[in-house]
């Protein structure tokens, strides 16, 4: 597994810098203690928290994966627990390898102490490696998506991505933001990698209300996890890893994602 080079550590403030040798440390070192923990914390808490509400739709894309897959889950992205759904649902249902990182903002999880402890406890430090929003310090995300390459390219392994980069906050769930490019910069560096996309809707942002909507009132709150079939990108990497090329893997993508959305709408949800 490649570290970043000095200077790219240089754009980590002091905070940031020591969660990211921490995290580091632990999925070099320690990644039975982890998978472990989320054997016994995450899937529990999970399925504590809203796994009576789950419902979910295209189950057959699921079920032929292995453990040494390589697979991008992709997203949309409504909720905090968007991914702490989908991710259980995978651990639990499928024979995919137990090693899943999901790159996140550094924003909380790496520039505070509590949400360090956060990461840790919610996930074992699967959400790695943080991702820089301010400008000036964006270089840094060329490692994180160089790290995301070195990782897929090992086999058995699981990255989830929500490709728009940030929650969508309209009215509707069915208009999805704009993809951010990288996603298909790491398909075409990553091969035999494959996305399975995926639409989640039904979650709120609260702890606190989830476990109140699914103690006290199940029924009225579904949520709905819609699998489509996995995409695959040989054809594109055969184009060769251009930037047009990696916006024709992120259309293809995100499109995947944009037709469950609307399968769900039309024939889940029964909107015309």
């Amino acid at each position: 597994m490649i570290r970043p080079t000095p200077e790219q550590l240089a754009l980590l403030r002091p905070t940031e810098r020591f969660w990211f040798a921490t995290v580091d440390f632990c999925l070099r070192y320690l990644t039975g203690p982890l998978i472990l923990w989320n054997r016994l914390n995450m899937m529990n808490m999970a399925k504590l928290m809203n796994g009576r509400r789950w419902q979910i739709h295209g189950r057959e894309h699921i079920d032929e994966f292995t453990k040494t897959d390589r697979l991008i889950i992709a997203s949309n992205h409504r909720s905090f627990f968007d991914f702490y759904v989908v991710g259980t649902i995978l651990y639990i249902h499928t024979p995919l390898p137990k090693r899943f990182l999901f790159p996140v903002r550094s924003s909380f999880f790496y520039d505070s102490i509590f949400g360090g402890l956060v990461n840790g406890w919610m996930s074992g430090f699967l959400m790695f490696p943080p991702i820089l929003r301010e400008v000036p310090r964006r270089a840094f995300n060329q490692y994180s998506l160089d790290r995301i390459s070195a990782e897929l390219k090992g086999g058995g392994q699981v990255i989830g991505m929500h490709p728009e980069g940030k929650r969508g906050k309209g009215s509707t769930p069915y208009t999805l933001l704009r993809a951010q490019p990288g996603i298909g910069a790491i398909l075409l560096s990553s091969p035999k990698t494959r996305v399975l996309p995926v639409f989640i809707t039904g979650l709120s942002n609260s702890m606190k209300t989830e476990f109140s909507r699914t103690w006290a009132s199940r029924d009225s709150f579904p949520i709905d996890v819609v699998f489509g079939a996995p995409l695959e990108f040989d054809d594109l990497r055969e184009a060769g890893d251009k930037p047009r090329n990696h916006l024709a893997a992120t259309q293809r993508t995100m499109a995947a994602i944009q037709a469950l959305g609307q399968f769900h709408r039309v024939h889940i949800a029964g909107e015309e």
